[in-house]
Formats: structure tokens, sequence, C-alpha cells
């Protein structure tokens, strides 16, 4: 009996055992593999942020990556006192200035605020005539052989009327200065010429012998055809068979032109020229000339050179001339400027960049130009735009972050100055969490305060 009660004893007892040990396993299973999952679950520690500081609306973060592989940086929070969560987005530079954008221009991207500042200005003349402008123009000075005539200027542009006393008279306009200066590649002028049908017979503006012109030199005369040498974008009359002419033209020692379009005489015509000049080579012009409106291609484009043209070049600062050349003396005959632009060159650069942040150039609310950049600048060539729609670009954009991925791809062991928009955020502490496209996080502590 007593060995039988020791055999159940030592029964009980091991099956204790044998529970108590499967517990233990148990147990030790659970908390091992526990751990285990919550390490594989938990994304290694690959970005830190290593300084921050807020200047105006923009944060700017300083991202290290501590890991071996590239990594994408995209999501950003503010999270406050309180615990409020505010999402934030890159920042962008942008400016949209009244006087327009122009070739030659330099712009520059400050670095804290994001502000763009114009730091080399490529305009030296943009007017549509709509009011005088004597910080301009002498409207008083060009006046020769006149019987009668009369500058006024509207919304429509400026008009030259004139009655010739005799043979040849001229009015128009001349600069105060000298404001171009051909010593000083390169320079753009674009200039919008019409010789109006007003008061002439049968409307036959073509045939009429009064001339719409541009004249460029480095003398002042009242007449400028004496102010030699010059050079001069016309449109003008000719004989046997009676015609207006779109003429480049030089005047020094002789006359040397260039037909770039024919409108013969017949009734009911105003021929109008818009001329495009690019002095961006000595001694030559490259021209592109539409007829009539400025759309589509140009009718004529291409490059001239004439011994005049030499010295022009060679007399370096020149005065411009807006002018009707008349001989008619019968009625006033009129003349038309639509315009006039004067700029220094075809390039555009951007300045103050990172690499891969986006500059794009927008005129009539569409992307006419972008690139990315590799270094602290770009600089786009505005001939194509220049020729398809004009001058001026209206706005400069800049993307402070990669546009393809869009956020900020790091390199093991690189930091990367991070730019947030944080125009509309309250004053106060924040934690700043930045978050990696592999899980990483990073925090860091700010104060914003307006």
């Amino acid at each position: 009996m007593r060995k039988a009660v020791s055999s159940i004893t030592a029964i009980v007892l091991l099956i204790i055992a044998t529970v108590a040990i499967a517990s233990l396993l148990y147990i030790w299973s659970s908390g091992y593999l526990s751990t285990q999952t919550s390490q594989i679950g938990k994304p290694p520690t690959t970005i830190v942020i290593d300084e921050g500081n807020v200047a105006g609306s923009t944060l700017t973060l300083y991202i290290r990556n501590m890991g071996s592989t590239s990594v994408t940086v995209k999501d950003f929070y503010l999270i406050s006192t309180s615990g409020k969560v505010i999402k934030l987005e890159p920042a962008i530079a942008s400016i949209k200035p009244s006087e327009g954008i122009w070739g030659g221009d330099v712009w520059v991207v400050k670095p804290n605020t994001l502000e763009l500042v114009r730091t080399v200005k490529g305009l030296i003349v943009n007017d549509k005539f709509s009011d005088p402008n004597p910080a301009v123009w002498d409207d008083a000075y060009v006046d020769y052989n006149n019987a009668w005539s009369h500058i006024y200027y509207d919304p429509d542009g400026l008009k030259l009327l004139s009655i010739s006393d005799d043979d040849w008279a001229v009015r128009g306009l001349i600069t105060m200065s000298q404001i171009i200066n051909l010593q000083n590649l390169p320079v753009v002028i674009e200039v919008d010429l019409q010789k109006t049908n007003y008061n002439v017979p049968y409307g036959d503006a073509a045939g009429s012998p009064f001339a719409a012109c541009l004249y460029l030199s480095p003398n002042k005369n009242p007449n400028p055809y004496y102010a030699t040498p010059w050079f001069a974008a016309k449109l003008y009359p000719r004989a046997y068979p009676s015609r207006t002419e779109a003429q480049l033209v030089t005047r020094s020692a002789r006359v040397e032109l260039k037909t770039l379009y024919t409108w013969y005489s017949e009734p009911n015509t105003q021929p109008r020229g818009i001329f495009l000049l690019i002095f961006n080579e000595t001694n030559k012009v490259y021209y592109y000339f539409w007829r009539d409106s400025r759309t589509g291609k140009p009718y004529a484009s291409g490059s001239w050179a004439s011994t005049g043209l030499s010295q022009v070049f060679s007399s370096g600062q020149l005065y411009v001339y807006l002018t009707i050349d008349n001989t008619v003396t019968e009625s006033s005959r009129k003349v038309h400027v639509r315009y006039i632009q004067v700029y220094r060159g075809t390039e555009l650069t951007v300045k103050g960049l990172q690499p891969g942040w986006v500059v794009q150039l927008i005129k009539d609310s569409e992307v006419v130009a972008e690139k990315v950049a590799t270094g602290n600048s770009v600089t786009f060539d505005l001939l194509d735009i220049i020729i398809d729609k004009g001058m001026p670009i209206d706005a400069i954009k800049v993307i402070t972050y990669e546009k393809e991925g869009g956020g900020w791809t790091i390199e093991p062991g690189e930091v990367k100055a991070v730019k947030l928009d944080i125009s509309n955020v309250p004053p106060g502490l924040y934690t700043v969490k930045a978050v990696a496209e592999d899980g990483s996080i990073a925090v860091y502590h700010v104060k914003i305060k307006w």
C-alpha cells in the first residue's frame, strides 16, 4: 500500500514539474519572440536633424543621413505643446514684379527667407506710350521742316503727325540720354511701327510718301538723317512702283540697306512691321520681322552687317529716335508706334539655389521654361520664348524640393537643408517631426514667433 502511494506521488510530482517547465518555456519563448518582433517592426534611425532655424515664413531644417544608403524625407509635422499636429508643406520662392522679368536679369534667392531679389536689371526701356515719359523721352527736340506737327499719347500707343513745309520733314522723340551701349553687349530692341492711312487718299498708306522710323545714333540732331553714323529700322516709301519697304538701313559715308518685306500701293493699306533686333556680336545685328501683327513665326529672320553698322558699333553709346519722316505737304500723315522694348540680352540667371531645386518661368499663367539646378545657379536662354511669346516673363517660381520624388533625397553622410512653409503656423513652441520613406523619424524643437 505504501509502495502504491509512493508511485502516485511520484507521478503527480512529475506532472507538476512538466507543467512548470512548459510554462517557463512558453514565457521565455513569448518574451523572446515579442522582443524580436518589436525589433523587426522598428526601423533603424537613419536621419537626424542637426539644426533648425526660422526666418520669416520659412523653417529651415538641416537633416543628416546617418545610414549607409540614400533616404528620401517627404513628410514633416509640427506638434504643439497642446498636442495639435500641423502638416508642413515645402517652401516655394516666387516673384511677380510689376515691371516684369527681362532678358539680362539676374535674380538671387536669399538663403533663409527664400525672397527673390533682382541683383542685375536687364530692362532699359519698356514703353507703350499711354502717357508722356519725360524721364526717358524728349518729345520737343526732334522737329525739322514741319509746316505743322503734333505728338500725342493714348492707350493704343504713340501717334506722330506731320505736314511737311517742303521736302523731307521729321517729327518725333529722342531719348534724354544715350541709353544703349554697343560696346557692352548684348542688347535687344523690339519696336512696333505702323504707317496709318489717316488723311491718306483712298486709304493707301503703302503708296504714300512718308516713313515710320527707329534710329540709333551716337549724335543728336533735330533731323536724325543727318546724325551720322546711324542704324535704322524703317517702313520707308519707294517709287516706281509706289510701295513701302520694311528695311534695315545704315548711313555713314553712304546708305546701305536690307529689305525685309514690301507692301505695294493699293487702297486701304496700313503697313505695320514689328522688328526684333538682337545685337550680341560685334558689327552684326540678328533680326526677326513680323508683318502686320506679332503672331506666329516671323516672316523674315537672319543677320545683317554693313560698313555703317560697324561705325555705329564703334561709336558705343547711342540715342534712340522714333520718328515720322514725311514729304506730304497738303494734309497731315500719321505714324503709330505701339511699343518699344530695350533690354540687355536673351539670357536670365537665377542664383542662390541648391541642387535638385526646380526653377520655373511663367508667362500668361503657363510654365514656359523649367530647369533643375545641378549647382547654385541656372541660366535660361530666352530666345525661343521671346520669338514665340515676347517679353517680359511674368513670374519666377522656385520649388525647393526634388520635383520628381516630391521630397528630399539625402545621400549617406550628407546634410541637406530642407525649406518648409510656416506662413500659416501660429507662434509657439513646437516639436518638429521628420519622417523618411523607410520609416525613420527625426525630431527637433523650435520656437516660432512673428
